[in-house]
């Protein structure tokens, strides 16, 4: 049975036809399947009629789901048809960004290059400048915190985004590396608002990070915090970019930051070929 025919067949036996009353139906039966997989749990296991039972009680919430679309006027193929995208992109790889294949060199992200970090102490506060071939580049950074908490280091997630996904108008900004030849190209990917947008990403992400041990564990990465991510990100050129990339930006640029916190400095190596970030200990 498709879920076109099964959603209109379900339909047609919804007496009430209110959504309030689907949706507490819903949560009712979600209720219920949870009750047979207790009861099964409890049992250790020894439990002969819970296949039945199960399917039963996942085939009520079916029906509910069901009339919850209808009454709303969803169709349950197409939510399911965005769901199943949804999911594969936070496993598709994706491919290597390209989104300068076609300026010239002076307007592209370098495909490799290295940027130092290094540490200076200016009065109370701590500074953070970069270094590109020994030519100081970008702000001063201190952490604009009451709580030092390494921020100012946080350029490293901007130099992961430049590596895995391609994508970074604020390094572009930094390297003056804007795609003037293209007027359009300049205002809206190249813009204030895109680097604002990367910036407010990137403090979002790190008001995320430290009430999960700064991404120490991949897994504290979870679909919430890529949608809204991605949702920040999707009116720009970046949202080709997969679910799965953004999570790899993410915990390299955190793997990055960790250690440039660690070693008060250090330098990182940036590859847009090979999607790579690494680290080198300052000297």
């Amino acid at each position: 049975m498709h879920l076109k025919d099964y959603q209109e067949l379900a339909f047609r036996t919804d007496e009430k036809r209110k959504s309030i009353i689907s949706i507490l139906g819903l949560v009712g039966e979600i209720g219920s399947v949870v009750g047979t997989i207790k009861k099964r749990l409890r049992s250790s296991g020894r439990y002969p009629g819970f296949n039945q039972e199960l399917s039963e009680e996942l085939g009520d919430a079916l029906w509910y789901l069901a009339s919850v679309a209808s009454n709303n006027d969803l169709r349950l193929e197409d939510i399911a048809e965005a769901n199943l995208q949804k999911a594969g992109s936070y496993f598709d790889p994706g491919v290597i960004p390209t989104f300068d294949l076609r300026f010239a060199d002076d307007e592209s992200l370098p495909r490799k290059f290295s940027v130092e970090f290094c540490e200076r102490e200016v009065g109370r506060s701590v500074q953070v400048l970069m270094k590109m071939n020994d030519v100081i580049i970008g702000d001063h950074l201190t952490d604009n915190s009451y709580d030092p908490d390494g921020y100012r280091y946080h350029d490293a997630f901007h130099l992961a985004y430049a590596a895995v996904l391609g994508w970074s108008p604020v390094m572009r900004a930094i390297l003056r590396r804007k795609r003037k030849s293209d007027p359009v190209k300049d205002e809206v990917d190249d813009g204030a608002r895109a680097a604002i947008i990367e910036e407010a990403v990137s403090i979002y992400v790190f008001n995320e990070a430290k009430k999960r041990d700064l991404f120490g564990d991949s897994n504290s990465i979870d679909f919430g915090l890529l949608k809204i991510v991605q949702g920040l990100t999707s009116e720009l050129e970046v949202k080709d970019c997969t679910s799965r990339q953004w999570k790899q930006s993410i915990i390299k640029g955190y793997e990055m930051f960790r250690k440039l916190k660690e070693h008060r400095g250090g330098t990182l190596n940036v590859s847009l070929d090979d999607a790579t970030i690494t680290f080198q200990p300052p000297a």
